[in-house]
C-alpha cells in the first residue's frame, strides 16, 4: 500500500476538528478537567518519526494511546477517552477501534463524533456489544449543547463533502 500524504493529512485535520469539538464541548459543560494524553501531544518527536522507528509492537502500543484524559470535578473521575471521527460508523470499525483500546489501555473509552451527533461508551462494553456505540448520554452534557457541537462540527466538515469516510 503506498502512503497518501495528502490522504493521511485530510484523516489528521477532520481527527483534529473532532478532538477540538469535543474539548471544547466539555470545557462548554464547566464540569470536566480536560488534559491532552494523546501521543502526538506528549510524545511530538515519536510522533514525528512514526514511519523511521523499527520497533513497531513498542509504537503500536503508544499510538493508541487515548486523546485526552478527562477528570470529572464533582466525581473526581478520570476516564481516558480516544476521540474518533466517522462520517459513516460502521459496527467493524468501531469494534476494531475498541478492541485495539481495550488491548493497550484499560479501562479507556471511545467518544465519536458523526454528523448526527456524539456516540460514547467504555471500549469494554463497546467490544461486549459487537462495536454498537452509545449515543453520548451524561447529565452535564445537554443534548442542546451536543446539538450546538454537531451543528459546528458539520459547518467544518460537511456531512456531503466528497471524500473518504473517515
Amino acid at each position: 500500500m503506498n502512503y497518501d500524504p495528502i490522504g493521511f493529512s485530510r484523516k489528521l485535520v477532520k481527527g483534529r476538528i473532532a478532538e477540538t469539538l469535543f474539548e471544547q464541548m466539555l470545557r462548554d459543560a464547566g464540569c470536566f478537567t480536560i488534559l491532552a494524553f494523546g501521543y502526538e501531544n506528549v510524545l511530538p518527536e515519536l510522533a514525528n518519526r512514526q514511519r523511521d522507528i523499527h520497533t513497531e509492537e513498542t509504537m503500536e502500543i503508544i499510538r493508541r494511546a487515548p486523546d485526552f484524559a478527562v477528570i470529572n470535578n464533582k466525581t473526581h473521575e478520570v476516564h481516558l477517552i480516544e476521540v474518533k471521527y466517522m462520517k459513516h460508523p460502521e459496527t467493524k470499525w468501531i469494534l476494531r477501534d475498541a478492541v485495539r483500546m481495550f488491548n493497550s489501555w484499560k479501562p479507556s473509552y471511545l467518544f465519536l463524533a458523526t454528523p448526527n451527533g456524539f456516540f460514547f461508551d467504555k471500549a469494554s462494553t463497546i467490544i461486549e456489544h459487537g462495536g454498537v456505540v452509545e449515543k453520548l448520554s451524561h447529565p452535564e452534557i445537554p443534548s442542546e449543547l451536543q446539538e450546538k457541537y454537531t451543528k459546528l462540527l458539520n459547518e467544518f466538515i460537511p456531512p456531503e463533502a466528497e471524500g473518504d469516510s473517515l
